[in-house]
């Protein structure tokens, strides 16, 4: 009887070793032919790239004005980012020319990257590719953040951690987390205060390299979503982000078409800031948070504060008062897990409950998910023009909107 069960075990056994060796073979089978098709996928991208932009061209750009890219040999690039600092895209397997030699080099399309804005990973959704996120090791944000699973399933596994904190107020880095992290390239920007100056300092000295982001610095909000073309550069995916972009802008011009043709006399007053802390900002009559206003057919209730100036300006509760009180609508740049509701406007200043916008509910919010999504910028415009006149668009209701909600009186 044992002789029998030690029989039936071994072939058992031996049933099993051969599964696992035919799956290990179908596997490896299975993980060249993906290898190969990925490899004549990114010849292909490249092929056309150097195609549309042979040596000496640069990037066609409409509005964008805090980058370029200049293109060298074979789809080599030389990119110019946000501050200035000029960084050499290289393709696999091609090495710096000796007139580049002292410029930082990057292997494209780029891996293990870190981002340090949820705004710079949102670019990355034009393309709709899920594998463009496998590049990624580190961004300045907790799983919660995002509304779209190719982030948040990474974040969850610990495919991409969180190196910071991001608050309505302050920004902060794990700079052990980023040097452990060990990325071959960092995303930087603006940001409040001088933590992004103290990062930038920081990689410096560790001798991680970094790149400028500057797409919050145009004052064209068009330009800003030009910058899809940027990030696309380091993944060899501008062609796709030119066609996507173009896209967007018919969107955007056949909106325009419409709103242009509204009567002074019946566009309505809008206006754009955020109530946090005890204090009242409005965007600046240059930011291009006002330019999307006016192209939306609205007049700027702001508009002789900060002209030609991006940002926002600080206003007095008196100040904000005056100015808003002949708005229809006030759009609220605060995200509803800062200020929920018109109450918790009203509690800080409670002279603001006297407005018409706000006693009449037309306060418009931004949603929490509206920083990763710069690359429907089309979207948020096309929201806003319906919100103005939703009497002149039918194509969605404030019910659909994903970029903006309406902020209530006070939230369940």
């Amino acid at each position: 009887m044992k002789k029998y069960l030690s029989r039936i075990f071994m072939l058992l056994f031996s049933a099993v070793l051969s599964l696992t060796f035919f799956a290990g073979c179908n596997n490896t089978d299975a993980n060249e032919e993906d290898a190969a098709a990925d490899t004549a996928s990114s010849a292909e991208l490249i092929a056309a790239i150097s195609e549309a932009y042979p040596a000496g061209s640069t990037m066609e750009l409409s509005y964008a004005k805090n980058f370029s890219i200049e293109y060298l040999d074979d789809a080599m690039k030389l990119v110019t980012d946000g501050q200035g600092n000029q960084i050499l895209l290289l393709q696999e397997g091609q090495t710096a020319p000796e007139a580049y030699a002292d410029l930082i080099a990057l292997t494209i399309p780029i891996t293990k990257v870190v981002y340090t804005s949820t705004t710079q990973v949102g670019y990355l959704r034009a393309f709709e590719d899920d594998s463009l996120f496998d590049s990624i090791v580190g961004v300045r944000a907790t799983a919660d953040t995002w509304d779209f699973d190719a982030m948040k399933s990474r974040m969850e596994s610990g495919q991409i951690v969180d190196v910071g904190s991001n608050t309505s107020m302050s920004t902060s880095y794990d700079y052990e987390i980023m040097r452990s992290l060990l990325p071959s390239v960092v995303f930087t920007n603006a940001g409040m205060g001088t933590e992004q100056t103290d990062l930038m300092s920081m990689l410096d000295e560790a001798g991680i390299p970094y790149v400028f982001d500057g797409s919050s610095a145009e004052t064209d909000y068009r330009g800003m979503m030009e910058w899809v073309k940027f990030f696309g550069a380091f993944y060899n995916r501008e062609l796709a982000a030119e066609s996507y972009f173009d896209d967007a802008m018919t969107k955007i011009d056949d909106v325009i078409a419409v709103t242009s043709e509204i009567p002074d006399q019946e566009k309505v007053k809008v206006g754009w800031g955020i109530v946090t802390g005890g204090k009242i900002y409005v965007e600046n009559a240059g930011s291009s948070s006002a330019q999307m206003v006016r192209d939306c057919g609205g007049v700027y209730v702001f508009d002789d504060i900060g002209a030609g100036v991006d940002g926002v300006t600080e206003l007095t509760a008196e100040e904000f008062y005056n100015r808003l009180s002949d708005a229809d609508i006030f759009i609220n740049r605060g995200m509803p897990s800062y200020g929920p509701d018109i109450d918790s406007i009203v509690e800080q200043f409670p002279v603001l409950a006297n407005l018409g916008c706000m006693q009449e509910g037309k306060v418009l919010q931004i949603t929490d998910n509206y920083w990763n999504s710069y690359h429907n910028i089309d979207g948020k415009y096309i929201e806003m023009a319906e919100f103005f006149y939703a009497d002149k668009f039918n194509t969605i209701t404030v019910d659909d909107f994903s970029h903006f909600l309406v902020m209530p009186q006070t939230a369940e």
